[in-house]
């Protein structure tokens, strides 16, 4: 059965994940590139906050890149690019995906607000400092895993390094991976892949 998706997104922000996943699968899609939509009543149809990513799977749509990466992939369980509902390896998938966002891409976001996106009146630049040292916590726990595996889930590619690569890659472009050379390692191993979507400049 061959469904009609459209991907709404914008360059390599967190559409890259949702981009990439469907590459991998071998799905045909559409790709809607336009920030212009943020905040408009058009995306908010399809997302309540109005942000990009979000697509559209014959004609349903969905929000949220790791949610998006993950239903895709339980669409197409031939690929193998996730793990059964109730295995323990599901578990560990869910697992990492969790981490990575609440651990890392969360600290992440906050600094680019802070830094950059806050009118100058809102941004709190203390605020970097504390989330660093956090972002760092969870960098190490992350680096210590794969020091001893590949990938983070049964020592195989799956949409865990989909969503993980995209958050490590936006750490070493804000020049956070220094201390950690397992987490350049396996970068280095992502970027290899042909329909890897990570940004390698910076």
């Amino acid at each position: 059965m061959t469904r009609k998706i459209t991907l709404y997104g914008v360059g390599k922000t967190r559409s890259a994940r949702p981009q990439w996943t469907l590459l991998e699968l071998g799905l045909p899609f559409a790709f809607v590139d336009d920030g212009s939509m943020i905040g408009s009543d058009t995306l908010r149809a399809l997302n309540p906050m109005a942000k990009l990513p979000a697509i559209v799977i014959d004609g349903q749509a969905l929000f949220e890149s790791a949610a998006i990466c993950t239903h895709l992939c339980d669409l197409n369980p031939a690929a193998r690019l996730s793990f059964a509902a109730g295995s323990r390896e599901r578990g560990l998938q869910d697992q990492w995906i969790s981490f990575v966002l609440s651990e890392l891409d969360a600290y992440l976001w906050s600094n680019a607000k802070h830094l950059s996106m806050y009118p100058e009146d809102k941004r709190v630049p203390a605020v970097v400092a504390r989330n660093n040292e956090e972002l760092h916590t969870g960098l190490r726990v992350l680096a210590a895993h794969l020091e001893q595996s590949p990938y983070l889930v049964a020592e195989r590619f799956s949409v865990t390094d989909i969503v993980t690569g995209w958050t490590v890659n936006w750490a070493r472009r804000m020049q956070h991976l220094a201390p950690y050379p397992a987490l350049s390692v396996y970068l280095h191993r992502l970027f290899e892949r042909p329909h890897c979507t990570l940004d390698q400049e910076g």
